[in-house]
């Protein structure tokens, strides 16, 4: 899933540092695996972190094994498949996973739009300080260099911009020049939107319906 989802099914009301944790594998790239020295008295404040951390995994393991992501990912497949791209678009299966879960984003900001001004609430009540406490007991290379971009993450608070097309596009293909593809040239990002709005018109029409389907995967 991708952040706004994770933070839609396992949010716990006003808690800051566990919104983080629910985030935070994904930003800082999987570097932190475990709570690891957590259970010390010196850093029992920041156990809400790795609670987090720990249920993003659990979260990410299900969801990825569940139906529901098997639909979803096909539809997205058969969508980009078909799709008349310029030139040659490597890997449409992983950008298809990609799409499913960037669109399930897309469905909240459009249509509960609450949950990403809560989203983004919570993450910038926590204090950089905090964050580093937490970064400084695990292996990590440069946690100056990561705590500005969380800094710019929550500062410039991109996801709420998921509705509009041209930044959806460019979220997705930025996604794909991380996982070692080619960007989106300008033409194939307009190809992209055209998908989009294809699967919003037809397997994804049914917000509401397709929101429950995620619940449902959580037995929420």
């Amino acid at each position: 899933m991708n952040y706004l989802s994770h933070f839609y099914i396992h949010q716990q009301g006003q808690n800051p540092l566990y919104s983080v944790g629910l985030i935070f594998p994904d930003l800082s790239r999987g570097f932190v695996k475990l709570p690891g020295k957590l259970s010390a008295t010196d850093y029992a404040h920041l156990l809400p972190i790795a609670e987090g951390c720990l249920q993003h995994y659990r979260a990410d393991k299900q969801f990825h094994g569940s139906k529901f992501f098997e639909w979803g990912s096909h539809e997205c497949s058969q969508v980009l498949k078909s799709a008349a791209f310029e030139g040659s678009v490597e890997r449409r299966w992983f950008i298809s996973h990609i799409l499913f879960e960037l669109l399930l984003d897309r469905l909240l900001v459009n249509h509960q739009p609450q949950v990403g001004i809560d989203f983004y609430a919570d993450i910038r009540a926590v204090s950089l300080q905090e964050l580093k406490d937490f970064i400084v007991l695990h292996p990590h290379q440069d946690y100056d260099k990561f705590l500005h971009f969380f800094e710019h993450f929550r500062r410039a608070a991109y996801i709420q911009n998921y509705p509009d097309n041209n930044l959806f596009a460019f979220s997705l293909s930025r996604i794909m020049k991380k996982a070692g593809l080619p960007e989106l040239s300008h033409t194939n990002k307009i190809v992209l939107q055209e998908c989009v709005w294809n699967l919003e018109d037809n397997a994804f029409k049914n917000v509401q319906g397709i929101l429950q389907e995620l619940k449902e995967v959580f037995k929420i």
